[in-house]
């Protein structure tokens, strides 16, 4: 499937067209060239505590510009202050809001509210991390489930047969996409060599990752490490200064950091999910779900693996900020007067 715009040759050579899967079948993603008014667009993503979601916020803003469409960009704190999302969404319809665009902290945690959105006109798009509700307008997001099963592969495929020990260490509890993630996992290990040790739940902040780190790595010597960004990137420095020479770490998907220790050979690999083109992908559904112009009903950028070789030659801007770019938390603007 190709999803086809007429827009200018200058705007499409930015990031567009690209590579993704299109409602499960290989096809070209292309964005609208404008929007055709500017749209109050409300952002909700969980937090702002690792630089993936300070890509997902530039990401959006670079397409707001682009679009010509004016968005709010909250963020909730944290993994564990579901209240305060379901808040910020209740708000956001409330402000009249054109459109939600929303990186959900719990997989079914906001389904009332995103039920209340289309009850009162207003199209949700699901963001990166995926929600159980069907009242969802379309989706921007990769499935966990690859994103972990590929790294799997990168492992096994090193490993070379040998029976492994893999601590697993997952990220935050009910958050949709380590469900996913899990999920495959445990498909994709069954009566393989692969002895999977699960290293617990916890919100993906450093200090939280490095307690499941230290709490494991103290007296259990698996072979391979595989991880959530900030686990992996902890991981990895805990094993530089503790010599764990014999262990590998990998992450099941990629951030900053975690590109940065794959350059330098402390991390094996991450697979990338194309964040900053899951942020624009993400608004650019949102344009066409208020224009009512055809979409569909979900996107999902190509899943590339990143190690020692491939990280040399990927193009960067489809995952991550340019340097020295931080997270923007800005609010809805106002409804016009006129």
């Amino acid at each position: 499937m190709t999803l086809l715009t007429a827009a200018d040759p200058a705007a499409a050579a930015e990031w567009f067209p690209v590579p993704a899967t299109l409602d499960g079948k290989p096809g070209i993603y292309s964005a609208l060239p404008r929007a055709a008014s500017p749209w109050r667009i409300c952002v909700l993503l969980p937090h702002a505590r690792d630089k993936y979601w300070w890509g997902v916020s530039w990401g959006l803003l670079q397409e707001a510009d682009r679009l010509g469409v004016r968005i709010g960009i909250y963020q909730a704190g944290g993994y564990e202050f579901l209240d305060t999302q379901r808040s910020q969404f209740t708000s956001c319809i409330s402000q009249r809001a054109d459109a939600i665009v929303l990186a959900a902290i719990s997989a079914d945690g906001l389904n009332k509210e995103i039920d209340a959105a289309r009850a009162s006109g207003i199209p949700v798009i699901d963001l990166v991390n995926g929600v159980s509700s069907k009242a969802v307008t379309a989706r921007s997001l990769v499935d966990f489930g690859d994103m972990a099963t590929a790294a799997l592969r990168h492992l096994m495929a090193d490993a070379d047969g040998r029976p492994v020990k893999v601590l697993w260490l997952p990220g935050p509890r009910d958050a949709g996409w380590v469900n996913d993630a899990e999920a495959a996992l445990q498909r994709r290990v069954a009566g393989t060599q692969v002895e999977l040790v699960h290293g617990g739940y916890a919100p993906p902040d450093a200090s939280s990752q490095m307690a499941l780190v230290r709490k494991h790595l103290q007296s259990y010597r698996p072979d391979y490490v595989l991880a959530n960004a900030v686990a992996a990137e902890v991981t990895a420095n805990f094993a530089h200064y503790q010599d764990r020479s014999g262990m590998k770490v990998l992450a099941y998907y990629a951030t900053e950091p975690v590109v940065e220790l794959v350059k330098a050979g402390k991390v094996l690999a991450a697979p990338s999910d194309g964040t900053i083109l899951q942020a624009r992908i993400g608004l650019d559904l949102a344009v066409r779900a208020i224009e009512k112009k055809p979409h569909p009903l979900r996107v999902s950028p190509a899943i590339e693996v990143l190690d020692a070789e491939s990280v040399r030659s990927y193009d960067f801007s489809r995952l991550l900020a340019p340097p020295f770019k931080r997270f923007t938390q800005r609010p809805l603007p106002p409804l016009p007067t006129n």
